[in-house]
């Protein structure tokens, strides 16, 4: 797995996707921070130019990090089948479960580059342009990201397992949306009448980071500031994660390629 890992490593590295992925988010996290700073020019009484309200866009939509996970993986692995990397690897004696580890750990190693390097500039361009104190946003949004982390894994998991499952980039990217926004929904509206799908809706991750967590101008109610709400964050993302990595484990073994 080693050596699969080295080479995929030394092909992301030399391709340029990967960067301009980084640069283009990077830009558009510092370009929200321009606009509000532009707007208060014009206007003194703008009350959204400061800090706060800037970091708590993410805090309320954290969720957003299982988007960026998926798409790393999309653009990192989407042409396998396409170039014959995968058939490839495997006659060269590279075991399916090896691949499919290696995908996940360079996906993630990725992920969690490009976010920490878009935050640079995120946050830099907050402190730098916009009004007030960053201390407290600064703190929920970075225990935020660690509750969604595990979650956010399993979101990874997910991708590169569907990639490895169904032969069309569009197909995984429409089951990818399915299990991770839409049957969440399904279930959190079904369980309005009836519990049991409220249960279970409770503890799908897209479902309580949309539900559970304010972050405004007037302060914060977090579910990760509790020992019950950050083990349910613990445990329903490593919980999905490892069901994940059982379906796309398993699945692999028999898909031909």
């Amino acid at each position: 797995m080693l050596n699969y890992v080295k080479s995929e490593w030394f092909r992301i590295a030399r391709g340029k996707t990967i960067y301009a992925m980084t640069a283009i988010l990077s830009a558009l996290t510092v370009a929200m921070n321009v606009v509000l700073f532009l707007v208060r020019q014009g206007d003194i009484n703008f009350p959204y130019a400061s800090i706060t309200f800037s970091l708590n866009t993410l805090t309320n939509s954290l969720y957003g990090l299982f988007v960026m996970g998926a798409l790393v993986v999309a653009l990192l692995f989407a042409e396998d089948r396409k170039n014959g990397t995968l058939k490839n690897s495997i006659a060269y004696g590279i075991s399916r479960e090896s691949i499919f580890w290696g995908k996940c750990g360079i996906s993630l190693a990725w992920a969690v580059i490009i976010m920490i390097i878009v935050l640079v500039f995120y946050v830099g361009s907050a402190f730098l342009l916009l009004e007030g104190s960053g201390a407290e946003p600064l703190q929920k949004m970075l225990e935020g990201i660690g509750a969604t982390m595990p979650s956010a894994l399993a979101s990874v998991i997910l991708a590169v397992a569907l990639l490895s499952l169904c032969n069309n980039i569009i197909v995984s990217v429409v089951w990818w949306a399915a299990i991770t926004f839409i049957i969440p929904k399904i279930f959190y509206q079904i369980g309005l009448a009836v519990e049991l799908f409220s249960l279970i809706a409770k503890w799908m991750p897209v479902n309580f980071f949309n539900d559970e967590v304010i972050a405004n101008m007037d302060g914060y109610d977090c579910l990760w500031n509790t020992s019950f709400g950050l083990m349910k964050c613990l445990v329903a993302g490593f919980g999905f994660a490892l069901t994940y990595m059982v379906i796309g484990l398993l699945g692999i073994r028999k898909k031909d390629v």
